[in-house]
């Protein structure tokens, strides 16, 4: 199955460090730099065909998440490998985002509030760790008896490998039969 990313806000957040150290890490050497504008990428295939990225350095430019889907369209071809899982190795930090899944793990006495949801990140189960109040705290704990579905809000941040949910929103039980929030 091809999927192609179009979603502005996920390709908007991507940060073109991250890219940079990426691109090197895959073999793409850097043929040239505007300024602090942009950079062009060069990578040669094994079957001698050449392929250029020219990346963006500043996300605030109009045109940002389109250059962006340009590139991970450009990384799928040359890497073989589905837009989403690219994307789920380059992204760092989607704001504002909502998550469903299930509690798979309530935290240890000294860390109360410490939950982890094994929820979607980018197409594909994650693990995602957050701090709760504590009547979220007991919504989690029944979630996890029970084995229902939860749905919180929050900035996604990826820290070494792991992703947290930080300034969490709301957090509620996941209604399955109405496919809203239970309050």
């Amino acid at each position: 199955m091809i999927v192609t990313v179009r979603d502005p806000d996920i390709l908007s957040n991507l940060d073109p460090q991250i890219l940079t150290s990426y691109l090197q890490a895959q073999g793409w050497y850097q043929e040239s730099q505007v300024d602090n504008k942009e950079s062009v990428w060069i990578k040669a295939s094994d079957f001698g065909e050449e392929f250029d990225i020219t990346l963006p350095l500043n996300p605030s430019i109009r045109s940002y998440a389109l250059r962006m889907a340009e590139i991970l369209a450009i990384l799928e071809t040359v890497e073989e490998r589905s837009q989403l899982d690219i994307l789920s190795d380059l992204i760092t930090t989607i704001p504002n985002t909502e998550i469903q899944g299930m509690v798979i793990r309530l935290a240890e006495r000294n860390h109360p509030s410490n939950v982890t949801i094994m929820g979607f990140v980018v197409g594909k189960p994650r693990q995602i760790y957050l701090s709760l109040s504590e009547s979220e705290y007991n919504q989690a704990r029944t979630a996890y008896q029970q084995r229902l579905p939860v749905v919180c809000t929050g900035d996604l941040i990826k820290e070494n490998d792991a992703f947290v949910l930080k300034r969490t929103t709301s957090f509620a039980l996941y209604d399955t039969l109405t496919e809203r929030a239970a309050v």
